[in-house]
């Protein structure tokens, strides 16, 4: 079974389409995103960094990071 490198969970669908917006920018195709109302904000699940990111302010930094170089 493989998992995703990216799980990216999203409250809403504003939040929802922001994260969308964001891998799409990052140019990061490898990502599921799911909506889940019973979670608070959002978080991103990094399985080979084994690192989970909350609130998409974050999340951006992260990905934002992780892509430079």
């Amino acid at each position: 079974m493989r998992f995703p490198r990216f799980l990216f969970r999203v409250k809403n669908r504003e939040i929802e389409n922001e994260a969308k917006k964001m891998v799409e920018v990052y140019g990061i195709d490898d990502i599921e995103i799911r909506r889940d109302d019973t979670i608070a904000d959002a978080w991103l699940e990094d399985y080979e960094a084994g690192r989970t990111i909350y609130g998409l302010e974050e999340i951006e930094k992260y990905l934002e990071e992780l892509t430079k170089g």
